[in-house]
C-alpha cells in the first residue's frame, strides 16, 4: 500500500512539474531615467553576493574609494571616523557569519550604516556602498546596506530585492540546497528520470527543486505541523522587514522617525505576530501557545536543518535545560529584568533612566515597548550607557542553545541569531508571547473604553456579510541562483537566474466584506475589520474581557459615509495591512526597463503576505468571528513623514482592542461581531502532494 502511495506521489509531482507562473497583481508608477539609472545601481550590489565581479562597474569604483580622503563628502564626519577607526582595527572578515545580536559585530554594522547614512548625495552613497561590497563582509554589508536604502532620503522609493532571493540559504533547508550545489558542480542533471525521483525537474532553461518543509526528523514535538507557516518565505521576509524599518539600535531622536510612538509599534507588531501564530495553532488544536520558566527545562525543542558558511545552525532538543552553568549569570539578569518591571507594575509607575513613568497614562506604552525593547529611545542622550543590556538578545542567545561564541568575531549560529531564521524557532514564540503577556499586564492599568467613548453618534451597521473563507495550498517558486558559487567566466556572462525553489504554500481564495451602515449624518469615517477566536482552546464560548487582545486586524480604511443607506464593498485585496508576495529580482529588472517599479515595493509600507491573511482552515469549517468597527476620523496631530504614511489617524494601534475590553460597551450600534467558518480545501498538509519523504526506485539504475 505504501508503494502505491509514493508512485501516486511521484505522478503527481510529474504532473504537476509544468506549474503555470504565479500572477502577480499590481499597479506600477512610472518613473523617469536618472531613477531607473541609480535604481539599476542600488540593485547591482545585490547580485552574487558571495562573490566579487572585478569587470563590473562596483568594482572598478569599490576597489580605490579613498573613505577617509572624501571625508568632506559626508554630513557627519564624526561618524566616518568611527568607522574609520573600526576599519583599520579590523572589521569582520569576509565569509565570516554576520548577526546583529552580537556586539562587537553590531558596533561594526552600525558604523557601516553610518557610512552609507550620511554620505552627502546620491555618488557619494553608492561609492561607499561599492568599497564596502569589495572589501568587507558579505553579510555585513547586505545589512547595513538594505537598511540604507530603505532610509535615505534620495533612494526613498527604491524598490529592494526579496530577502530570500538575496539569501536564500536563510529561507530553505540544507537538503534542497544540496540538491541545487549538485546541479551545479554537475553541470545539470545527469539523469532526467532519476532525478524526478529526487524532487527535480528541468523546465526549460531551468532547473526547479521541489522543496518539503520540515517534518518529524527535525521536530520531535507537534510544532512540525505548523512549518508551512513558520518558514514560510514571505511571513519570514515580513519580520525582516519589519527590523529593517526600525532597527532596535535606530536612535528616532536622531532620524525623526516615530519618537512618539515607537514603544506602541513594538508590542502591536509582536502582539498581531504572536496571534496570527496563535490562530494556526488553533485551526491545527495546538491550542495556546506555551509558557516555559528560565528555571525549568523548556519543553520545545528545535533541529533546523540549515548551515552558515562554516557552522551547522545549533539544535535545541526537547527538554532542554536552560538553567544550566553558562547560562547562569544570562538568566539571573532576565529573571531580574523581568521582576524589576513586575515591581514598577505593582507601584503603578516606574522611576529609571531619568524617567517617571505613570502607568496610568495610556501615553505610557511608548516607554513600556522601548523598556522591552531595550531600543536606543529608552535611553536619554545626555545619560551615560555604561551599562545597556538587551532582555530580547540575552534571551534569544539562551533559547537558541549555541556555545558560547569562540572569539570577537567567530560563533556558531541558531535560528533565534537572524531576523530571517527567527521564526522558525516554536521558542521564538513562547520568548515574544511572554514579552507580549507582561506588557498587556501594564495595560490594566488603563480603563476600559466607556460607552461615550465608542459610539459614533447617527451612524449604525445594519450587516454584515462575509463571502464563504476558504483556504488551501497552491505551488509558488522563487529564485535560489543567489546561493550558488560562480566561476570566473560565469559571472563574466552574467550567469542566468535557472535554480528555481517550488513549494507549496498557505493561499486563500478572494472574498469580500459587504458592511451595510445607515447615517443620519455626511462624515469621514474609519472603518476596521478583525478576525478573533470564537472558543478558547477547550472549545468553550470565549469572552471579550479574556479575548481582547486575540484580536487580529486584517483591515484599516478611511470612508466618506453620507445621509441614508451606505453599501460598502471591501475586497480582500484591497485590505490594507497586506501586500502581494514581491516580484522577483528578474521581473523586477524588466520594468526598469520600461521605466516603471511596483507601486506596492516602491511606496507601501511592508506588511504580511495577502496569502497568509487567514490561518488555514478544516474541512468542516473552524470557527471565527469578524468585528467590524466605525469611528470618527480624525488626522494625525503632526506631519507626517514618508515612512509614517501608514498611521492614517490619531488613534492607537489595535484600537479598540488597545487595552481590556468591557463586553458591555461593544454593542454599540456602530459595531458588528459576524460568526464566520474558514475552510480547507485539498491537502491538509503540504507534503502530501509535494515531494514524499520515502522514494520509489531510488536504487534503479537508469538506462544508459
Amino acid at each position: 500500500m505504501k508503494t502505491v502511495l509514493v508512485l501516486a506521489g511521484l505522478i503527481a509531482l510529474v504532473q504537476s512539474s509544468v506549474v503555470s507562473p504565479k500572477t502577480y497583481h499590481f499597479k506600477t508608477k512610472d518613473v523617469d531615467a536618472v531613477f531607473v539609472e541609480r535604481q539599476k545601481k542600488v540593485l547591482s550590489l545585490f547580485q552574487d553576493v558571495d562573490q566579487v565581479n572585478v569587470d563590473d562597474e562596483y568594482y572598478k569604483i569599490g576597489k580605490d574609494y579613498d573613505v577617509e580622503a572624501n571625508i568632506d563628502n559626508y554630513t557627519n564626519k564624526k561618524a566616518v571616523e568611527e568607522f574609520l577607526k573600526l576599519y583599520r582595527i579590523g572589521y569582520l572578515p569576509k565569509y565570516y557569519e554576520f548577526s546583529i545580536f552580537y556586539q562587537k559585530l553590531r558596533e561594526e554594522a552600525i558604523a557601516l550604516f553610518h557610512l552609507f547614512y550620511y554620505a552627502k548625495d546620491f555618488e557619494t552613497f553608492y561609492k561607499s556602498a561599492a568599497f564596502a561590497r569589495v572589501h568587507l563582509n558579505e553579510g555585513q554589508f547586505l545589512y547595513a546596506y538594505y537598511i540604507a536604502v530603505i532610509q535615505r532620503n534620495d533612494t526613498h522609493g527604491f524598490v529592494l530585492p526579496a530577502p530570500y532571493e538575496v539569501y536564500p540559504q536563510f529561507f530553505v533547508n540544507m537538503d534542497t540546497l544540496l540538491k541545487i550545489y549538485r546541479t551545479k558542480m554537475q553541470d545539470g542533471i545527469l539523469h532526467d528520470a532519476k532525478a524526478i525521483n529526487y524532487g527535480i525537474v528541468k523546465e526549460e532553461e531551468q532547473y526547479v527543486y521541489y522543496a518539503n518543509y520540515s517534518n518529524t526528523f527535525l521536530y520531535n514535538n507537534e510544532e512540525q505541523r505548523l512549518t508551512y507557516l513558520t518558514e514560510d518565505i514571505g511571513f519570514n521576509s515580513y519580520y525582516y522587514y519589519f527590523h529593517s524599518h526600525l532597527p532596535f539600535w535606530w536612535s528616532s531622536e536622531r532620524y525623526g522617525n516615530l519618537k512618539h510612538r515607537r514603544g506602541e509599534i513594538y508590542y502591536n507588531f509582536y502582539q498581531q505576530l504572536t496571534t496570527r501564530y496563535y490562530f494556526e495553532r488553533l485551526t491545527n488544536g495546538l491550542g495556546s501557545i506555551p509558557e516555559f520558566s528560565w528555571y525549568s527545562p523548556i519543553k520545545t525543542g528545535y533541529y533546523p536543518l540549515m548551515t552558515s558558511y562554516y557552522f551547522p545552525f545549533a539544535q535545541r532538543p526537547d527538554n532542554y535545560n536552560l538553567h544550566s552553568v553558562k547560562n547562569y549569570e544570562a538568566i539571573r539578569f532576565l529573571d531580574i529584568f523581568e521582576k524589576t518591571f513586575v515591581q514598577s507594575l505593582q507601584k503603578g509607575k516606574f522611576e529609571s533612566y531619568g524617567k517617571k513613568i505613570d502607568f496610568h497614562d495610556e501615553k505610557a506604552i511608548n516607554f513600556v515597548g522601548n523598556y522591552w525593547q531595550e531600543n536606543a529611545d529608552l535611553y536619554e542622550e545626555e545619560v551615560t550607557k555604561d551599562y545597556q543590556r538587551s532582555y530580547e538578545i540575552v534571551a534569544r542567545h539562551v533559547l537558541g542553545a549555541a556555545p558560547k561564541p569562540f572569539d570577537k568575531h567567530t560563533f556558531m549560529p541558531s535560528a533565534l541569531d537572524f531576523y530571517q531564521t527567527a521564526l522558525r524557532d516554536p521558542a521564538f514564540y513562547q520568548l515574544y508571547n511572554r514579552i507580549v503577556g507582561y506588557i498587556n499586564a501594564f495595560k490594566h492599568y488603563l480603563k476600559p473604553y466607556p460607552q461615550e467613548k465608542l459610539h459614533f453618534v447617527g451612524v449604525k451597521i445594519n450587516d454584515v456579510v462575509v463571502e464563504k473563507l476558504v483556504t488551501f495550498f497552491d505551488y509558488s517558486q522563487f529564485d535560489a541562483t543567489n546561493s550558488v558559487f560562480l566561476t570566473k567566466k560565469e559571472i563574466k556572462t552574467s550567469y542566468p537566474h535557472n535554480f528555481k525553489v517550488r513549494q507549496p504554500r498557505l493561499n486563500h481564495k478572494p472574498f469580500s466584506v459587504t458592511i451595510d451602515v445607515k447615517s443620519d449624518i455626511a462624515t469621514d469615517a474609519v472603518i476596521k475589520i478583525f478576525l478573533g477566536p470564537k472558543y478558547n482552546d477547550n472549545g468553550f464560548p470565549i469572552t471579550l474581557e479574556e479575548n481582547w487582545h486575540k484580536f487580529y486586524e486584517l483591515d484599516w480604511f478611511t470612508h466618506k459615509i453620507t445621509p441614508g443607506q451606505n453599501k460598502i464593498v471591501r475586497n480582500s485585496n484591497e485590505f490594507s495591512l497586506f501586500k502581494e508576495d514581491s516580484l522577483p529580482f528578474t521581473d523586477l529588472m524588466k520594468l526598469l526597463d520600461e521605466g516603471k517599479v511596483p507601486l506596492y515595493m516602491s511606496e507601501g509600507f511592508e506588511c504580511m503576505p495577502n496569502r497568509l491573511m487567514l490561518p488555514r482552515g478544516t474541512e468542516g469549517g473552524y470557527p471565527f468571528q469578524f468585528f467590524v468597527f466605525v469611528y470618527p476620523f480624525e488626522s494625525s496631530s503632526h506631519d507626517l513623514t514618508p515612512f509614517e504614511a501608514f498611521v492614517i489617524d490619531n488613534k492607537p494601534f489595535g484600537y479598540p482592542f488597545d487595552r481590556p475590553a468591557d463586553s458591555t460597551c461593544f454593542k454599540e450600534p456602530n459595531m458588528f461581531f459576524k460568526d464566520v467558518f474558514v475552510y480547507h480545501e485539498g491537502e491538509h498538509f503540504p507534503y502530501k502532494f509535494n515531494v514524499p519523504p520515502y522514494f520509489s526506485k531510488t536504487n534503479d539504475v537508469p538506462k544508459q
